[in-house]
């Protein structure tokens, strides 16, 4: 991510102009298009706000209480269940830290192999280099690595491509996630 990309992301005016732009779709506009991946170009459809929340630029309590003064509780009931499911499993991952350290050790069993198997090696360099001759794979890595950002469906579609299709190690699928 550049420089000009991290600024953008941590300043605030961005956070609340980008929350701005998605709370007229926040209601039942979302419940219906929220599964629809339009591309970089068009991100109406969904809050793109994931990487404000990250950063605690904007928080969970701010983005809902917007979102239900415009849209009340039951038409913005499937978007408040999204930005509540996300700080349950991060509640949930911080009550289990052995998930945690089992990822981990996962990640660097994994990179051990990558280093140790030079056929992997390439594979995973190809993945994580966005060069693998599929289209919609290589584009995704692209948009994850330079917006951090990613739409829900395409991440698990990245996901499938990682896994079944590629035969990569998840955990370095997830790492890969995690440091973009």
């Amino acid at each position: 991510m550049s420089l000009t990309s991290l600024q953008h992301l941590a300043s605030r005016d961005a956070a609340q102009t980008r929350l701005g732009a998605f709370l007229p779709s926040a209601g039942r506009a979302y419940a219906e298009t929220r599964n629809f991946d339009y591309g970089p170009a068009d991100r109406s459809n969904v809050s793109g706000l994931s990487p404000w929340i990250r950063h605690r630029v904007v928080t969970e309590p701010e983005i809902l209480a917007a979102v239900i003064e415009r849209h009340g509780m039951a038409a913005a009931d499937k978007f408040i269940q999204e930005v509540l499911w996300r700080g349950y499993f991060k509640g949930w991952l911080e009550h289990r830290p052995m998930v945690w350290n089992g990822y981990r050790e996962g990640v660097t069993k994994a990179l051990d192999r990558v280093d140790r198997q030079g056929g992997l090696r390439r594979e995973y360099e190809t993945a994580i280099g966005g060069r693998t001759g599929i289209a919609c794979f290589d584009a995704w890595r692209d948009e994850l690595v330079e917006t951090g950002w990613l739409h829900n469906h395409a991440r698990m579609w990245f996901a499938s491509i990682w896994i079944f299709t590629l035969r990569l190690p998840w955990q370095l699928g997830a790492d890969f996630f995690l440091r973009h």
